[in-house]
């Protein structure tokens, strides 16, 4: 029997269905074209599996697929196969498992493919999708390609493979070669393994066991165990010990002086007598979990002049400590890679083509830096700057061994750096430099790009978190922050890194296991050539509004920049494009690159979109929405509050299907993502009323904030804004009307007032409604403030604490709290000093007190807050 067709697979699957041929031997009846998706093997061999109706197999490219979960017992001939649920995928390597049907139907599973396949395992006909799932939602590795399977809506009654008889035992596949040798491979094998973890962690078993006392000599034949499993562990750490400090990888314990003996009998009696009570044993335990390992000292004295032991310092780098996270639990570390290259190995990987080069062409290059004040020694310099001979001077003194420059320099009478390159443009070349030194990262990893004026980083959370239900260890650039995977977060300095930044963190991502990364791309990263080195998978576009978003530019400029990111995708087995639709620009952005890419659309209004709404309900506390899509029809519940919002769940949703995801994964990604940090975040403690913390500090965000938040039908709009110090003194009367006319009440404040006084920041502010700070003041005599002509309400505090504080206990039932202007920023500038400070904090602490203000009778509603007559 030749290659099959999946139509004629599956007929032949329905017709051995529920036979039972476990002793059939077995042979493989065709082979396939790898990359034809409609040709599949059946295979059938010598016991491939136990257990009732598991007759036959079908191998999908390197997957193996069965109606029934089986036990399985050889896969000689499938040695890569995995077998996967939705939650978990377990190799099939010579192992003995249990393999439970999925939660949605005993039939369907979710497979690991090296080539895209949608299959429906069913008693009906198989299934494809109309949009074939990307090459690599995951990696660039095809055996990490994830496919969707899904199976019927009817269930039958399947059996339990964890009922079946015990599976014997693999069969004996080293033809030709004894037990003994068997053995000696084995065990050739287990010590390699072993000596290559030693080499791995060779730094934490010796700090591990450096003080740990030296074993008595004897030999191996003397020492007999005692009975007690912990000093039988501790004489053979010892004995370890002694066989480092023989190897010279450590050094001798010092011998013990009189004084120390006297401390150890002295603790030995201690010891003897006390006992730890039961909160002292808690006690201890919380200190032994944050208590990391110390380093082992390097001294080569271990005693001092008069003979005492030395005292080692625990204050060295802390390279053995736990990473703890911000509940005091242990969470993985993230390792710091390595890379070192020659400085003529990285001018031909990067393909740059210098004007001139003097000096070493061989000097060793361990980093690279375009930013003088960063330069490590051993670094490369980029000169960005000019070729400024303060900042190369600078580079030198910290130690860079190269310098890339534009002009001519004397490296030897100026620098003392061992090479100099000159280049036409260092900017136009300093993504390519990086990109080489760092072995190109982002080729190794399914790369989103997402672009746009807004929803840029509420879309790549939603993302993020969807790639993760998928199981994949996902990566993340926003304007927020930056996470290595999962959460994880990358210590970095800046959440928009330059070029050089990129590259690194990007490589740190994948030496530490990161398989996908979703990046913000604006239209400045995208125009400044950030993101020239990076080779995107997938690009998303939320949106275009022209706004004041830092772009210096037309109009025109600003859309082509945005349009970079579609212009790369020109793969159509490889890259997708997910485009709003109702958007006017939708059709440029759909036309960049290559037309046969595959585009996945989604929409509010066109109904014509792959991915629109149905239906949805917007309220204080929750969004729910009914999703169309070309899988099927989804239903998410989600803590992202507005319309906007809703945007920002479609475009993640139609990444998802862009990739083929699972639809239920889909859903619990999305879902997962209860708030974004300063992106309409709900703060929630339970209260009777909506609190949100936004980054608005525009003009135009602050008037589409207010719109999203008035289709949630609040009884009334409280807002709190303040317009920053030093800068864009035009904007902040225009900030104020906005607030007053579409709030029921304004609480004007001060953002990040710098050296500017904050009572001349709000008289400018004041100027929005037409009144002065004197006016203002003199209403406050009376310590009553009129409404407005629109009978809305406006007071002022120039200590944002306060004015935020007593927004939050303004709120009412059904009433809406709306603190603008920092979002996620946790810091305030008064003067030359940044101080802590956050909004999200400030309100969380005001809900404790708010219950308890309107149990006395306090009457927040106006300001100053009015006392109880009994009072």
């Amino acid at each position: 029997m030749g290659p099959l067709t999946i139509k004629e697979a599956f007929s032949l699957v329905l017709e051995k269905e529920g036979e039972e041929e476990e002793d059939e031997i077995f042979r493989i009846l065709g082979s396939s074209d790898r990359r034809n998706i409609d040709t599949i093997r059946i295979f059938e061999g010598p016991r491939f599996g136990s257990g009732p109706d598991i007759s036959w197999a079908i191998l999908v490219g390197l997957v193996i697929i069965t109606p029934n979960p089986p036990r399985i017992t050889n896969t000689r001939n499938a040695p890569y196969c995995r077998l996967a649920t939705k939650k978990n995928s377990y190799p099939l390597r010579k192992t003995f498992l249990h393999h439970t049907p999925s939660p949605v139907s005993p039939m369907a599973f979710t497979f690991f493919s090296p080539h895209p396949v949608f299959l429906s395992l069913g008693r009906t006909t198989s299934s494809f999708s109309s949009y074939k799932p990307a090459y690599s939602p995951f990696s660039r590795n095809p055996r990490n390609n994830l496919q969707l399977a899904a199976g019927p809506t009817r269930r039958s009654s399947y059996p339990n493979p964890a009922d079946d008889d015990p599976p014997e035992a693999p069969e004996d596949s080293m033809h030709g070669v004894s037990k003994f040798q068997q053995i000696q491979r084995q065990a050739a094998r287990a010590r390699k393994l072993e000596e290559e973890d030693f080499e791995k962690n060779r730094n934490t078993y010796l700090s591990a066991i450096a003080d740990v006392e030296d074993a008595p000599e004897t030999g191996r034949d003397d020492v007999e165990s005692g009975g007690d499993l912990f000093s039988d562990i501790d004489r053979a750490i010892s004995m370890k010990r002694s066989e480092f400090v023989k190897k010279g990888l450590l050094q001798p314990n010092p011998p013990k002086t009189a004084s120390s003996k006297k401390i150890d009998e002295e603790e030995e009696e201690d010891d003897a007598v006390d006992e730890l009570d039961e909160e002292e044993a808690v006690d201890l335990d919380e200190i032994d979990k944050l208590t990391g390992l110390t380093e082992a000292s390097d001294e080569e004295d271990w005693v001092d002049e008069e003979g005492n032991p030395r005292i080692i310092s625990k204050k060295k780098e802390h390279q053995f400590e736990f990473d703890l996270d911000d509940f005091g639990e242990s969470k993985a570390r993230i390792v710091e890679p390595k890379f070192r290259l020659s400085l003529a190995e990285l001018l031909d990987e990067s393909k740059v083509v210098p004007i001139s080069v003097y000096g070493d062409l061989d000097v060793e290059i361990t980093g690279i830096q375009h930013d003088s004040r960063g330069v490590s020694a051993g670094d490369l310099f980029v000169c960005c700057d000019g070729g400024d001979d303060s900042v190369l001077s600078e580079a030198d003194k910290r130690g860079a061994v190269a310098v890339v420059a534009s002009k001519e320099i004397d490296i030897e009478d100026t620098l003392g750096c061992r090479a100099l390159v000159i280049v036409e443009d260092t900017e136009a070349v300093l993504a390519a430099l990086a990109s080489s030194f760092y072995r190109h990262p982002s080729k190794d990893m399914a790369v989103i790009g997402v672009t746009g004026t807004n929803g840029k980083t509420t879309t790549t959370y939603l993302i993020k978190s969807l790639y993760e239900a998928m199981g994949v260890r996902t990566g993340m650039f926003s304007s927020v922050s930056c996470y290595v995977h999962g959460d994880n977060k990358m210590d970095s300095t800046t959440t928009s890194p330059d070029a050089v930044l990129v590259q690194s963190m990007m490589a740190k991502m994948l030496h530490n296991g990161t398989e996908a990364l979703v990046m913000e791309a604006s239209p400045q990263e995208l125009a400044s050539g950030k993101c020239d080195e990076v080779d995107f998978d997938i690009a998303v576009f939320t949106n275009l509004a022209r706004e004041d978003s830092g772009f210096r530019g037309t109009d025109e400029e600003y859309r082509d920049a945005e349009a970079k990111l579609f212009a790369r995708m020109v793969d159509p087995e490889r890259h997708r494009k997910v485009v709003n639709i109702d958007d006017p620009n939708a059709a440029f952005f759909v036309q960049q690159g290559n037309p046969d890419v595959p585009v996945v659309t989604f929409a509010m209004e066109n109904t014509k979109a792959d991915v629109h709404p149905l239906k949805f309900e917007l309220s204080l506390f929750e969004t729910q929405v009914l999703l169309n899509t070309p899988q099927g029809i989804l239903e998410i519940s989600s803590g992202l509050l507005g319309r906007h919002n809703i945007y920002n769940i479609l475009a993640a949703v139609a990444v998802g299907i862009a990739v083929g995801a699972p639809l239920e994964d889909i859903v619990r990604g999305v879902e997962e993502v209860d708030a974004v940090p300063g992106r309409c975040e709900l703060i929630d403690e339970e209260q009777a009323f909506g609190v949100i913390v936004d980054h608005a500090n525009t003009p135009d965000g602050l008037s589409r904030l207010l719109d999203s938040v008035r289709e949630l039908k609040p009884r009334r709009i409280i807002t709190v804004i303040g317009c920053a110090g030093e800068t864009e003194r035009g904007k902040r009367p225009v900030m104020t009307k906005i607030a007053t006319e579409k709030s029921d009440v304004t609480m004007l404040t001060s953002d990040n007032p710098g050296n500017e006084d904050p009572l001349d920041i709000l008289d400018d502010m004041l100027a929005g409604i037409g009144w002065t700070m004197q006016e203002y003041l003199k209403h406050g005599e009376h310590d009553y403030y009129p409404p407005l002509a629109n009978g809305h309400r406006l007071f002022l505090h120039d200590i944002r604490r306060v004015a935020v504080r007593c927004a939050v206990a303004m709120g009412e039932e059904g009433d809406m709290v709306v603190v603008a202007g920092k979002g996620h920023e946790a810091y305030q500038l008064e003067g030359d000093k940044k101080e802590f400070y956050d909004d999200r904090e400030e309100c969380r602490e005001a809900l404790q007190y708010v219950d308890e203000l309107h149990q006395a009778g306090i009457d927040t509603s106006e300001f100053p807050w009015r006392l109880p007559e009994s009072h």
